[in-house]
């Protein structure tokens, strides 16, 4: 496995951090795109055990907290899709070094969507209430499973008129990555994949979700989507 292309998942959408979370068979990949990684652990409380009659002050070492985590990340279908999924749950997460060492924690995941300025993306912020504290790991490597990453422009939005066509060619990390599609309202366009070469086929007028999945043994699968405006 390439850590570079762990990084290169996080960086795909938006220049950010990654924050791995466990998958159904036990590994570690890649939640979604962040601008940050959070802060974990805290100090020790401090507690004063000063006898009376000592001048100076002396303590002890009291309880630790494990402040809520706020990630921040940038808005748009895909990782609304994400958060959706596991709003409310409790997600086991990872933060992997570049030495491979790294720390592990649970927690569970809210968001919300941050007061956006005039020229602005539109960012919103993850909270991670941790139900079971961080835990710092020697070595993560055995632990991460790599994710697909799509190395092309995946447009967010097309258009299309009528019985028109739009063809989407998909470029993967790896290469040999396969690509399935749907679209979640055919009545208003179709899709096809052929190798590579996802085609958007108009049907009537109205809007539709396209979904594209890139998948490979060994790796995590990604997906991506489209939204296809029919203009009739």
């Amino acid at each position: 496995m390439d850590f570079n292309s762990v990084v290169d998942r996080a960086l795909s959408e938006h220049t950010g951090s990654g924050i791995m979370s466990k998958k159904s068979n036990g590994k570690y990949s890649t939640f979604l795109p962040v601008t940050n990684t959070g802060e974990l652990g805290s100090a020790p409380e401090q507690i004063e055990k000063t006898a009376i009659g000592n001048m100076a002050k002396s303590y002890i070492q009291g309880r630790k907290d494990s402040p809520q985590q706020t990630l921040t990340f940038y808005v748009h279908r895909d990782n609304l899709r994400i958060l959706k999924a596991v709003k409310g749950k409790v997600v086991d997460f990872l933060r992997v070094f570049p030495d491979f060492s790294g720390v592990k924690y649970s927690g569970q995941v809210d968001f919300k969507y941050n007061d956006t300025s005039l020229n602005s993306a539109e960012q919103g912020e993850i909270s991670v209430t941790i139900t079971i504290p961080e835990e710092a790991i020697d070595d993560c490597y055995d632990l991460i499973e790599d994710t697909v990453v799509y190395t092309s422009d995946i447009p967010e939005v097309i258009t299309i008129d009528k019985t028109g066509t739009y063809t989407v060619n998909v470029v993967t990390n790896p290469a040999d990555a396969t690509i399935a599609v749907k679209s979640e309202t055919e009545g208003v366009a179709t899709a096809n994949a052929s190798g590579k070469a996802v085609t958007i086929t108009g049907v009537a007028e109205g809007s539709a979700v396209v979904e594209i999945t890139a998948t490979k043994d060994g790796f995590q699968s990604w997906k991506r989507t489209i939204l296809v405006i029919n203009k009739g």
